[in-house]
């Protein structure tokens, strides 16, 4: 068997269901050599089962118990045990697609790159659309001024568009997401690992681009997450409501904004977005369709914005914004 160069690293995301049908599609997509770690969060006994099952015969996998914690401090706990020159760190509610693998090898060893996105689609679900549609290709860092006082505002290119409509080139991105992303190992493993569950992207990728790495986007590479789409269980909720706790939301705004000195425009727009999330949630569980689940978020979150209304004094901050200077994000963090 070839040397495998890339560990695969699965973790929940927002749930636990999801994980048996991305690990037998990661094998079925995956005909390269590969090792694999799938990051035991706490699943439920029954889902534990299935994965051990799953893998018992696998040489090239392990099931890695670490108990309920968030994604990003698992990822901190196993990184400097990972060997390969290459990690795929795939959520698991993200399924890769045939061939998906040898782009964006191919793409990091040309270029020595820290990171390679592959094209990122989402299904419908929480957010109404298309079937499939566009939720990364590249994504950067803005600055828009408000009374006097810089915020940063996340840009992402052909947010919502139709696969079709997606360019096909190789393109520099200063971030990622963590639905599915190839870090180069050694990169990752020296850069701190902040203990968030928003913007960590956003400081690993300040991080990399700091130290001089490069960071693009793959699209010939493609992985498809359910945006929320799949009804969850009740054991799926219990981790969610976890990880999108408010305290640890806050927590994470006000740790990036300690060790970079700036704030998000959006972080009010987050939590909102992240209570309506639970909204829908609850719909589904209790089997509603996803189109009147959507319809009855609007109505609750449209009662919640006239009590506690979402700070939001710019029209249009998009149309305001312009690209942040790196040398303006004045921590230096010590890998």
């Amino acid at each position: 068997m070839t040397q495998a160069s890339v560990t695969v690293v699965i973790s929940p995301r927002d749930r636990y269901s999801g994980i048996i049908a991305c690990i037998e599609n990661l094998y079925r997509c995956t005909p390269e050599p590969f090792l694999l770690k799938v990051l035991d969060l706490d699943y439920p006994s029954h889902i534990k089962q299935q994965i051990k099952a799953l893998l018992q015969d696998k040489t090239n996998a392990e099931i890695v118990e670490l108990g309920l914690m968030i994604p990003m401090d698992a990822v901190s706990k196993i990184r400097d045990n990972i060997t390969t020159p290459y990690t795929m760190l795939l959520d698991n509610d993200s399924n890769v697609t045939p061939g998906w693998l040898p782009p964006l090898l191919d793409t990091a060893q040309s270029s020595g790159a820290a990171v390679v996105n592959p094209l990122t689609l989402e299904k419908e679900g929480v957010d109404e659309g298309a079937t499939l549609r566009n939720h990364l290709y590249t994504n950067a860092i803005q600055v828009v001024d408000v009374e006097g006082k810089e915020y940063l505002i996340e840009h992402k290119s052909y947010r919502r568009a139709l696969p079709q409509d997606i360019p096909q080139q190789v393109a520099d991105s200063e971030m990622f997401e963590l639905h599915g992303v190839l870090f180069l190992t050694k990169a990752l493993q020296q850069i701190e690992l902040p203990s968030m569950v928003i913007r960590e992207h956003i400081d690993i990728g300040i991080q990399l681009r700091k130290l001089g790495y490069k960071l693009l986007s793959q699209p010939e590479s493609v992985i498809i997450f359910d945006n929320l789409g799949t009804r969850m269980s009740w054991f799926d909720m219990r981790f969610f409501f976890y990880r999108w706790n408010p305290k640890l939301t806050y927590t994470s705004s006000r740790l990036f904004e300690q060790r970079w000195h700036y704030n998000f425009y959006a972080e009010q727009a987050m939590y909102h977005w992240v209570f309506r999330r639970k909204v829908f949630l609850i719909c589904r569980w209790l089997h509603l369709p996803i189109s009147i689940s959507n319809k009855v978020v609007r109505i609750i979150a449209k009662l919640k914005t006239l009590i506690k209304p979402v700070w939001n004094p710019l029209s249009d901050p998009a149309a305001a914004a312009r690209p942040a200077e790196l040398d303006r994000f004045s921590h230096q963090p010590q890998g």
